[in-house]
């Protein structure tokens, strides 16, 4: 899988405010995909991240966990989300949410793009 951290010189990673074009930076991934899923960083400081993702129909992220809470959006196609010993299969305009240190999988049961929150970890429990 490729991903990008590394800012374009016309985008960096944090800002005051950032907007982001998502059909055109969709596009690049798969254009760049060579077949196999492909990422982006969209934004990384001050306590978020923010990833695209474009997966290929049987693509998988394996078992891994985040140290903060994470959302994930089903931006087109379908995935299933495992974690915690559930699995949900979800379609686009879908959110997933689970906390931190959550062990989880994400499988593309269909070619997919998605749209990853990821909260700094560390942050008070509620």
């Amino acid at each position: 899988m490729s991903t990008e951290t590394h800012p374009r010189p016309d985008r960096p990673l944090r800002g005051a405010l950032q907007s982001f074009h998502l059909e055109a930076e969709i596009s690049r991934l798969r254009e760049e995909s060579e077949g196999r899923r492909n990422a982006i960083t969209l934004r990384k400081g001050e306590g978020l991240s923010l990833v695209l993702l474009v997966m290929k129909a049987g693509d998988r992220l394996d078992e891994h966990s985040a140290a903060g809470p994470i959302s994930l959006s089903v931006r087109e196609g379908r995935i299933r989300f495992s974690a915690a010993d559930e699995a949900i299969e979800a379609g686009a305009e879908t959110v997933l949410t689970c906390d931190a240190g959550v062990r989880h999988t994400v499988e593309a049961l269909s070619d997919a793009v998605c749209l990853l929150n990821i909260a700094a970890g560390g942050a008070a429990r509620g």
